[in-house]
Formats: structure tokens, sequence, C-alpha cells
């Protein structure tokens, strides 16, 4: 055999067992991530199972002594929390519960304990971002606490209440309060003092937040460039350190110029593993601002190894499949101002359109999983009242059976456990109560969120307007902002009524107030509204506020002149078959004779066809003394009942 096929056998061979020991190395870490998972779960019998197959390792053996209970130090609770935490897969409530349950606050009142601290303090923001900020506070006001019982003559206790002041200032930051800013500059000043480099990062990283407030946006460039010269200084990145890159890109991309820096932050995002699919967006935000034929546009495209900005942004589209859906809604955002950007106008609408649908869906999938774990959560304690009750039922007859003597005594005992059993019913049943308020409260909370998420994208069309001057592509993007606005203002209006419906009088108004606003002219129109005691769902009022929204706007833009007296009328009704009626006319010159609604090439008019059909309704377009749109349509609960 010669040489060379020494040497092809030796690199296959090679290949082959790096292959199998990656697909090994992927086998272990997927066990072990099941073994957490059950432990949360309190499955510790699946967990034990599992636990037998994995390869024995200073952290298996961590898992082995949560799993039996054993003593556990903070440091090794630590490790454990830190792997969970940061899955997507896990809901954090599980890993709050594993807390509350497991990991006691220290006993030693002579020593602080770091370790339990920082668990506490990742705690916190956790609550703060997942669950609610009320859990945040209390677990917040806890630690204070604990951490005031020790002398400040200890540095390490100094380090730790300077670090614990990060919660207050986020909250002030939520608040919008300024306060909060003068409570940062303190603790960074105390992190200087401390000689604490990775503290000041992090108060330097929360300033930020508040000179965004405050619009000063080169000094905001400026603190993040000045965490990212005192990370180097360190032996390891801080968690915090491709945040700040991402703020530092996003800022040098919104102020214009120092492309060669967004360069070299941008590939510094790419190039790690972990961040990289993060790094779409931002080339997307960076490529909406290049001109048409500079080097950095054609440097990009040959990265990524296509011919033009739509190739790009269908790559970027494939690519982010994979991130969740609030990550994914703004890579798609981003690039609908791409495709804008360069040209591609019916496609950047489609993708916007995309990001509103992704952003119903979220909302939607959140408020679900909400009321699923309020669900499992009530089962669960169910169940355990079950098992309890019928352990205890076990217990009495072994009791009864082999010491009858005593049943008074036992009958005794059992009556005041009912009792007592009847007064935890009651507080649980106070504790439902109070649960379901708030998931109406949580129900309210989505529409209000909701509805800022629509004012944004309708603020970042605003924005991408301004530099559009291009007149069909600038009446493309007013458009889409509107039909934006119209969504925002029913979830405005599902946030303020106690029903979960939405009163259409009052929004007809109020749409033909921000589009009278919109076209300003000195001509004057009679507006005429018939919609008393119209009130209809989310799934109905989405729909038909487009529709009205897209008609109205027509007859703004075509059929009122100052010639004569212009009139605009619109009214809803519900038919004697239950169906609804939308009727919106004007007396302006009317459609041309040869109009075929289906047909038409607008797309305005093609999206309300499209809206019509999803209400399972019909169109009717009439030319009488001007523009007639007759929709007859259906409300969720007869939709409900043709599917």
């Amino acid at each position: 055999m010669t040489r060379i096929h020494f040497f092809t056998l030796f690199v296959y061979l090679f290949s082959f067992s790096s292959s199998v020991a990656q697909d090994q190395n992927n086998q272990q870490t997927e066990l072990t991530q099941k073994v957490e998972i059950f432990i949360l779960e309190k499955k510790l019998d699946s967990a034990s199972l599992l636990l037998n197959q994995l390869n024995k390792n200073s952290y298996t053996t961590i898992l082995n002594k949560i799993k039996n209970k054993e003593l556990v130090s903070y440091a090794e609770y630590n490790q454990f929390l830190k792997s969970v935490s940061t899955r997507q897969v896990v809901n954090y409530l599980s890993v709050h519960n594993f807390i509350k349950n497991f990991i006691k606050e220290p006993v030693n009142d002579k020593k602080i304990d770091i370790d339990y601290v920082n668990i506490k303090w990742n705690q916190i923001g956790n609550l703060r971002d997942e669950v609610t900020l009320e859990a945040a506070n209390k677990e917040h006001e806890k630690l204070e606490i604990y951490v005031n019982k020790f002398d400040d003559s200890d540095i390490d206790v100094l380090k730790l209440k300077t670090k614990i002041t990060s919660h207050p200032i986020i909250m002030f930051n939520i608040k919008q309060d300024l306060k909060g800013k003068e409570l940062c500059l303190k603790s960074i000043e105390s992190a200087r003092e401390l000689k604490d480099i990775n503290l000041e990062i992090i108060f330097l990283y929360y300033l930020t937040d508040f000179l965004v407030q405050e619009g000063k946006l080169q000094e905001y460039i400026d603190v993040c460039e000045q965490s990212l010269e005192l990370e180097k200084k360190l032996p390891k990145q801080t968690g915090f350190h491709h945040a700040i890159l991402e703020h530092l890109v996003d800022a040098y991309i919104y102020k214009g110029g120092n492309n060669d820096r967004v360069e070299g932050l941008l590939a510094e995002i790419y190039e790690n593993e972990t961040s990289r699919i993060q790094s779409f967006e931002f080339y997307a935000k960076f490529i909406a601002k290049l001109n048409k034929n500079s080097i950095e546009k054609k440097k990009i495209l040959k990265k990524f190894q296509v011919k033009n900005v739509l190739e790009l942004i269908e790559k970027f589209r494939k690519l982010g499949e994979v991130l969740n859906n609030h990550d994914y809604a703004s890579l798609i955002s981003s690039s609908a101002r791409a495709l804008v950007a360069h040209g591609f106008y019916e496609k950047a609408i489609l993708y916007k359109e995309s990001q509103i649908t992704l952003i119903k869906n979220i909302y939607s999938k959140d408020l679900s999983e909400t009321l699923a774990n309020y669900k499992t959560d009530l089962a669960v304690k169910e169940q355990e009242k079950v098992i309890e009750h019928e352990k205890e039922k076990t217990s009495l007859y072994a009791v009864i059976a082999s010491l009858a003597f005593i049943l008074l005594l036992i009958s005794l005992l059992v009556l005041r456990k009912i009792r007592k059993q009847s007064k935890e019913l009651s507080e649980k049943n106070t504790l439902i109560e109070q649960s379901l308020k708030e998931k109406e409260l949580l129900v309210k909370e989505v529409h209000h969120r909701v509805k800022n998420n629509f004012q944004i994208v309708s603020s970042l069309l605003e924005l991408q307007s301004e530099g559009i001057e291009d007149e069909k592509a600038l009446e493309l993007v007013n458009e889409g902002k509107n039909r934006v606005k119209s969504m925002a203002l029913i979830h405005q209006k599902l946030y303020q009524n106690e029903s979960g419906l939405v009163d259409f009088d009052e929004y007809i108004h109020l749409l033909v107030k921000e589009l009278s606003s919109l076209f300003k002219s000195n001509n004057k129109i009679e507006t005429s509204i018939e919609s008393k005691n119209m009130e209809f769902d989310v799934d109905t009022a989405i729909p038909l506020g487009l529709i009205i929204n897209e008609i109205i706007t027509n007859s703004y833009k075509y059929a009122f002149g100052s010639e004569k007296e212009n009139i605009l009328s619109i009214s809803i009704g519900k038919e004697d078959n239950d169906d609804f009626k939308l009727v919106i006319e004007d007396n302006g010159p009317g459609l041309s004779n040869d109009f075929d609604v289906k047909k038409t090439k607008s797309l305005g008019l093609r999206l309300v066809n499209r809206l019509v059909k999803q209400l399972h309704g019909t169109l009717k377009v009439t030319n009488i003394n001007g523009a007639r749109f007759e929709i007859t349509f259906k409300d969720e609960q007869a939709r409900q009942l043709i599917d």
C-alpha cells in the first residue's frame, strides 16, 4: 500500500472518530438537559434512570446530589441554575419554585455568602423579565434585608450592596423616572472606588437606558465604547458583552456614518456562533441605510454570496426561522425596511404583513400558555389533595382495624383536620379568585402591549417615510402606516373595555377623526355615522377596522372636492338573518363604469376583498351619485358554526 493510501485511510479514520465523538458529546448534552428538566418537574425516578446513562463528571455529581436532596453548596446550586435559566424550553416559574423550595437563606450571619446573593440577584432579574415586577420586588426586599445584616467594612459586602441597587435602577427606568440615573451614576462611582470592573460595566450598561430617554445619542455611543474598552482588561467577557455590541451597532446605524466601525462590530457579532443568528437583523438594518451602489453593500452581498438585497433578505428570513417569535418578528421588521430602501416595495409590504401576523400570534400564544399554566397548576394542586386524602384514608383504615378502642379519639382528630382543610380550601378559593382577576388584568395588559407594538411599527414607518422621495413608495408606506394605526386603535379599545369587545361606534368616530387630520384640506366634509350598540370581538374587529380604513381612505383621496358639498356616510347594522351589513358611500365622481372590484390592481381594494372573505361576507360596489360599498359579514360565533 502506498504512502498516499495510508494517509487517506488515516484522514478517513480520524474524521470518522471525530464524528462519533461529536455525536456522543451531543447525546450526553441532551441527556443532561433532560435530567435538569426532570429535577425541576420533581420526576426524580426518571432523572435517576438518565443519570445512570451519563458519564461521571463534576456536574453529574452535582445533579445526583440535588436529585437525592443531599447537602449542596450555593456555588453548586448556582451552576445548576445558570444552566437551566438560559434555556428557552424551560418555564422560569418552575426554576423560581425550585429556588423557593430548596434554596434557603444562609444561617451564617458572620460572613456574607456571595454565591447565595448571586443566585437571588439572577432570580430577581429573571422574575422581572419573565414573570411579574411584583414577584421581583418581593424577592429584592428579602435580599436587601439579608445583605444589610453585614458590616460595610467587608469589601465583598460593599460590592454586593452596590450590585443589588441594579433592581431599583431598572424599576426607575421602567417608570421613565430620571431619578434612576442619579442612583446609577452613584453606583458607577462606587464600582470605581471598589476597583470592580465587572460592576462598573453592569451600571454603565444600565446608564445607557437613561441616555436613550434623554435622547443623548453621542453620549450613549461613548458609554458603550467605554464599556468595551473596560472589557479588554478582564480575563473573559462579561454577560453584557454581546448586548453592548448590539446596542452600539444600533446607535451607529441610527446616527449614520462610521461605516468602518459598524462593519467591525457586525463582524464580531457574526463570528461568535452564539450571537451569529442575531447579527442578521443588524445586517438588515445596516444595509437599509446604505446607498444602492455603496462599497459596504457590495461587501455584505459578497460575504453572504447573494446577487442583490432581495436575495440577502430572503436568506436572512430562512436562517432566522429558528429564532423565537419575538426576535423573528424584529428580523422581519428590519428586513422590510431594507427592502423599501432598495426599491422592493411589494415584497416589503408582504414582510410587514407577515410581521403583523407574527405579533398577533405572539400575544395569542403567550396568553394561551399563561392560561394553560394556570390550569395545570390548579390540576396539580387538586391531584396532590386527592393523593393526600387517599393516604389519610389508608392510614385511618389501618388504625381502625388494629386499634378499634381509640376510635373516638381518631374521629375527633379527623373532624379537626376536616375543619382545617375547609379553612384552607376557603383560603385557596380566595387565592383562585385573586388569580382570575390577575389573568383578566393580564389579558388587558396583552392588548395594551400589542397596541404599543403597533405604535412602534407605525413610528418606524414614519421614520422610514422621511427618507423616501419616490411618491409611489411614500404612498405605499403611508398606507401601511394607516393600516397599522387602525389595528392599534382596535387593541386600545379592547384595553379600555371591560367586556373584551370593541365599541365600533366610538371606534369609527376616532378613525374618521384620525383620517380627516391626515388628509388635511380646505374641503368641508359632512360625515354621517350610524353604528349604535355595535360591539365586535377582536377577530372580527381587526379585519372590519381595516376594511373601513381602506374605503374611507379611498373616499378622502378621490371623492371630495372644493366645488361642492362633500358627504361621507357610514352605517353598520344587524340584518334579520343575524348577519351584519356595513355600508360606506360618498357623493364623489364614483368609480369607472368598467370597474370590477374582483380584478382591481389597487392593493387597498385587493386587501378589502381578502378581508371580506375572511369574514365570510360579500362585497357589492355600485355607482349611484357616487361610490357605494355594501358589505355583509358574519361575527365570530356565526363563522365558527360554518367552519
